[in-house]
């Protein structure tokens, strides 16, 4: 599932509340006057932007609706647009740029803060970082259990003490650890402070100092953890962190299971913080970058954006599978245009052996093998030399060769046949021998045999 994918489920409620409220009215109104931007006002209250921000955007758009001379009801809803998305800005990410990058959250109990710590060390573990989590959170039971199996399963460590000691203590000796151990991020997890608890809040000025005081050209972050589902509860809580710690970005979690979206719009225009993660699920990877486009085309159901950017990702996962075929062919013809010029260059190496090599034997030495012209030079001086016929013509050659070859066969019979005549002569001798002995030692008998013996 792609990244505007994923915000765009994750705002289904909100939008379905937001943009169909929208809908309503602009179908309900022929022409464009004063109460028309007063429903418009109540719907946005009712999405949760808040009712300074509602009202600020309605006479963004009065101003617009003039200067363009529009008078169409259903044209204001890209006005609209257009306001929100100057509303939001640009985007800020996360201030790595010194090591240790130290980020502090805080928010209160149940917003989803030792989640979203979670998840936060696992994507950064992912990025090749060394993380170090201090468990500062010392007050609420299990807090730490909870935290540890978190950094277990991302596979980054923790510095802890017992529960219900100084939370001040924990940050001093994460901090000392973290430098002595060269890692690139340190999360402080805080206990869960409600705004109203006096001492809790005045604890976390104490934990600034002591960052102030061990980490003071490190990169720094506070990051506030706000639940979406609270509406302007939320906004609230931000304008009352604020004025104890510097916060310097939102944490917008569940927004996946709430209509009240609209408050990261409130936020932005009311407080001036930026929302810089939102969590739009439960999975491990499902806390996203904050990105005020997508988000601002994703509440619109902007099928043409949406459609845009899956188009952008497919043309890149195109253009780079077409350049690595392009590479492989290129490569391939290489190696075959190579592999045919060794073949000719050996072809050609060949047949100019073969022809040179006729050359020195003449025509009557293709006939004859390695073996043969040894033969014939150990029996030159046995042999008589065979005169060469000369040939006139292609078929005075054929003809020659063809005598010569008759005359080695012929000869070849004769020879076998005088060893053959020679070898009976042999063995008839041999037979009238036994014979005549034979007889002379009948013709005698024994005295013939003693004489032998």
């Amino acid at each position: 599932m792609g990244f505007f994918t994923k915000i765009a489920e994750g705002l289904k409620k909100t939008r379905e509340s937001f943009l169909g409220g929208l809908q309503r009215i602009f179908n309900s109104f022929t022409k464009i006057d004063e109460e028309l931007f007063e429903e418009l006002e109540e719907q946005m209250i009712m999405s949760d932007i808040g009712v300074e921000t509602s009202e600020e955007i309605c006479d963004r758009v009065r101003r617009k609706v003039k200067e363009r001379g529009i008078t169409d009801p259903k044209d204001i809803m890209e006005l609209i647009y257009e306001v929100i998305s100057e509303i939001m800005g640009e985007d800020t990410g996360l201030d790595m740029t010194n090591s240790p990058a130290v980020i502090m959250v805080i928010g209160v109990n149940g917003a989803g803060k030792t989640t979203t710590i979670g998840k936060m060390c696992y994507q950064f573990k992912q990025e090749g970082k060394k993380v170090l989590v201090a468990a500062a959170d010392t007050f609420r039971a299990a807090a730490i259990d909870q935290l540890e199996v978190w950094t277990e399963r991302a596979g980054v460590e923790i510095v802890k003490h017992a529960e219900g000691s100084d939370p001040g203590a924990v940050v001093y000796d994460s901090l000392e650890a973290a430098k002595a151990r060269k890692c690139d991020v340190v999360i402080i997890d805080t206990a869960g402070r409600l705004h109203n608890k006096k001492n809790l809040m005045e604890e976390l000025k104490k934990i600034n100092r002591i960052i102030d005081n061990k980490a003071e050209d490190c990169s720094r972050e506070v990051l506030l953890v706000l639940d979406a589902t609270t509406g302007q509860n939320a906004v609230n809580q931000a304008r009352l962190f604020s004025e104890t710690a510097h916060i310097t970005g939102i944490v917008l979690t569940k927004l996946d299971g709430t209509a009240k979206g609209g408050i990261v719009i409130s936020i932005k225009n009311e407080l001036g913080i930026p929302v810089k993660l939102i969590g739009v699920g439960e999975k491990i990877d499902d806390l996203q970058p904050f990105d005020s486009r997508m988000f601002v085309d994703a509440l619109f159901d902007l099928d043409e954006a949406r459609q845009n950017a899956l188009e952008k990702a497919g043309e890149k996962e195109s253009a780079d599978i077409e350049t690595e075929d392009a590479e492989s062919e290129i490569a391939d013809a290489v190696e075959e245009e190579t592999t045919e010029n060794e073949d000719t260059v050996e072809e050609e190496t060949e047949q100019e052996e073969v022809k040179s090599e006729k050359k020195k034997k003449g025509f009557f030495g293709m006939f004859s093998t390695d073996k043969d012209d040894e033969d014939d030079e150990d029996d030159e001086d046995d042999e008589p030399e065979i005169a060469e016929p000369v040939a006139e013509s292609a078929e005075e050659e054929e003809t020659a060769v063809s005598e010569i070859v008759e005359d080695v066969i012929t000869d070849d019979v004769s020879d076998e046949n005088e060893e053959s005549e020679i070898e009976s002569e042999h063995e008839e001798e041999q037979t009238e021998k036994k014979k005549k002995k034979g007889f002379f030692s009948r013709l005698f008998g024994k005295k013939g045999n003693e004489e032998d013996e």
